[in-house]
């Protein structure tokens, strides 16, 4: 089961989509650290972050980098972060299945 994730604006209309997706299967097979932010990441669900939660998922997705095999999609999320944290009224949505 994957997470797609959008960049979205207020209304939320979809800004950048990721094309490919992050792989929850991979991530659950880890034993992975106690994140502030990303451990809140609903894998049935959807999750949105704001730009004053984006410092602490870019951190979260750091230490994930470190641990995971899509380190590619990864610094592709955190890319879409950054652009989050430095336009307004912009959220970083994870869509789960």
């Amino acid at each position: 089961m994957p997470w797609t994730i959008i960049l979205e604006n207020e209304k939320g209309e979809a800004i950048q989509t990721l094309a490919e997706s992050l792989q929850y299967e991979e991530l659950s097979k880890l034993t992975l650290p106690k994140f502030k932010l990303f451990n809140y990441v609903d894998p049935y669900g959807d999750t949105t972050f704001n730009r004053l939660q984006i410092d602490d998922l870019i951190v979260d997705l750091g230490l994930l980098k470190k641990l995971s095999e899509q380190k590619d999609t990864i610094d592709k999320i955190m890319s879409l972060a950054e652009k989050c944290k430095t336009d307004a009224h912009t959220y970083l949505k994870f869509y789960g299945d």
